[in-house]
């Protein structure tokens, strides 16, 4: 089992349009970004043996998986991942493509749907940082590695009554598949938050030929040996207490913070446009924009560049002509002047409370944590600037 890519799988479906597959042999994930390019590209591509595992946890994705075998056999032999699909097969892609319900109407504006879809990633990045940092803090707990030998039969007796115990205790649905033929038992933890149509899932799969323990769901995967049955109970129970309780409690926030109307959205993204676009004329401070998503806006403001090295060592030849001849500090400089940018991430309605702060924030960039408004500091890239300047409506 290859854990890695199961792990890069699982991130990659998350961004895919659509999952074409032939059977449980091959999977392709594509992803089509409309307004830039002309073609869908490939995401992932998987036909490595664990998919029996795959058609399953896409059951339980939000992403549409269409049985296909001709085109996810050329597909998959043709095109590598990162690839643009090839224009012999763009007929094939667009009927698809032309069933999908995001794909529908495409000139069509619906901005409840485009809010509804928004928000629900916005949850599921919200359950990958939770779920992380409940991993994180589970292994730290975590007292070695277990070497106890234990018989198949037995560990699988442990992990039913187990997970049959942890559903009861956290109110889960729960359900038992067992496949014959992978020498599979599946086990399935779900539960679905009625007021805001999110659902909740773990699956544990007990895999008698592999003599190994999976655990996962959308946003994690684990692998546990046979000696280590306990210690993958105590994981998924865990997992389960801390990612339920947490979630339950944040979710009505940010499903409250991103309570939004085409009107108010409208003013603040020409408001942050027209901000950024007059802090440019005024301060100087080059700025890129992604306003792809009706929740947020992310925005990078470059960092304005130090002075050259050598103007700085003919200041410095006056005052201290030692440091200004020194290789350390020419090293030490060009270390420090690397160009850099920031990154800041306001959700809309954080703008209308107070768009001062934004542009406090844009005038003189700083590092700042909250939740719906932060900036961090990092490494410059172009590609960020290229769509800088945009014209404003009027």
């Amino acid at each position: 089992m290859k854990l890695r890519s199961m792990k890069h799988v699982l991130s990659a479906i998350k961004r895919c349009d659509v999952i074409i597959k032939n059977g449980q042999e091959q999977f392709v994930g594509l992803y089509y970004d409309k307004v830039n390019f002309d073609r869908p590209m490939v995401l992932f591509k998987c036909d490595w043996g664990f998919n029996y595992y795959l058609s399953k946890v896409l059951d339980l994705m939000p992403v549409p998986c269409i049985e296909h075998k001709r085109l996810a056999r050329a597909l998959f032999n043709k095109t590598e991942e990162g690839e643009f699909i090839d224009p012999v097969y763009s007929s094939f892609v667009a009927s698809i493509y032309g069933n999908l319900p995001d794909f529908k109407n495409v000139d069509k504006n619906n901005f409840d749907e485009d809010l509804n879809r928004d928000v629900v990633t916005q949850l599921y990045q919200l359950e990958a940082d939770i779920c992380k940092r409940a991993e994180k803090k589970f292994w730290q707990k975590k007292e070695g590695k277990e070497h106890k030998k234990i018989s198949v039969e037995k560990s699988k007796k442990q992990l039913h009554e187990n997970i049959t115990k942890i559903a009861e205790e956290y109110g889960m649905d729960y359900k038992v598949l067992h496949n014959a033929k992978e020498e599979t038992d599946e086990f399935y933890l779900e539960t679905v938050i009625e007021e805001y149509d999110f659902d909740l899932w773990l699956m544990v799969m007990f895999s008698a030929d592999e003599k190994k323990i999976y655990v996962g769901n959308r946003c994690i995967f684990r692998c546990f040996e046979l000696c280590e049955t306990a210690s993958a109970c105590k994981y998924v129970k865990f997992l389960i207490q801390t990612c339920n309780g947490r979630l339950k409690k944040t979710i009505k926030t940010y499903c409250e913070e991103f309570k939004l109307n085409p009107r108010i959205y409208e003013i603040a993204k020409n408001s942050i446009k027209t901000m950024l676009e007059m802090n440019y004329n005024w301060k100087g401070i080059e700025y890129g924009i992604n306003d792809s998503m009706k929740t947020q806006v992310v925005v990078y403001l470059k960092e304005k560049e130090l002075p050259d090295i050598s103007e700085v060592r003919r200041l410095l030849g006056f005052l201290a002509p030692r440091m200004a001849s020194c290789s350390k500090f020419q090293t030490y400089y060009n270390k420090k002047t690397k160009p850099m940018m920031y990154e800041v991430c306001i959700t809309y309605n954080e703008f209308i409370r107070n768009p001062e702060s934004f542009k406090k924030l844009i005038e003189e960039p700083r590092v700042l944590r909250k939740w719906n408004f932060w900036s961090h500091r990092k490494k410059y890239k172009q590609e960020f600037f290229d769509e800088r300047f945009q014209t404003i409506a009027t």
